[in-house]
């Protein structure tokens, strides 16, 4: 939506006076003192400046961070496992495809001899030195192709805690 010049002076006016509003409470707040009250005087600003401790809130007016309610980080759900608490993992024996499959031809478990260096038959061929072509279902991820392997992110807790991007991880909102 276009805006009209009106409407565009309007708002660096409003920007403008926000502004100097700012400027004014900050230039207020540097002049109060920063040890409290004498005792008997009573002054509706007095011993009313925010101080931070180490490491809080940063100089300057700042507030409690609406977003991560003043602790510094924010829960949510796992972005890798989109919550669930376990990833879809390809099977290694049989490339995710589901089978194993073994092709036909001399018998790579015993080199062709029939039997094995220990003297029993080779239980590939059979003792034939030549091994069978046969397809079956994968014995590692019962034909599916992928297994659910743990979230290495969240481990499995479904949530993972992140720094508060609204107020840098100080739980204090301040205005730039």
């Amino acid at each position: 939506m276009a805006k009209t010049a009106t409407q565009i002076e309007k708002r660096k006016r409003e920007t403008e006076n926000r502004k100097k509003t700012t400027n004014a409470v900050l230039k207020l707040a540097a002049d109060l003192p920063d040890h409290p009250p004498a005792k008997g005087t009573r002054s509706p600003t007095a011993g009313t400046r925010p101080t931070a401790a180490p490491g809080q809130a940063p100089p300057g007016p700042a507030v409690k961070c609406l977003r991560c309610d003043g602790t510094g980080r924010l829960t949510s759900d796992c972005n890798i496992c989109s919550g669930r608490g376990v990833m879809a993992v390809r099977c290694r024996k049989c490339h995710g495809i589901g089978t194993y499959t073994q092709e036909a031809g001399p018998c790579v478990r015993c080199r062709e001899k029939g039997v094995l260096l220990d003297g029993t038959i080779c239980p590939r061929c059979k003792g034939r030195k030549t091994q069978m072509a046969f397809t079956s279902p994968c014995a590692q991820c019962s034909g599916s192709g992928t297994f659910n392997a743990p979230c290495k992110k969240c481990g499995g807790s479904l949530r993972i805690e992140i720094h508060c991007s609204n107020c840098n991880g100080t739980g204090h909102f301040q205005r730039k």
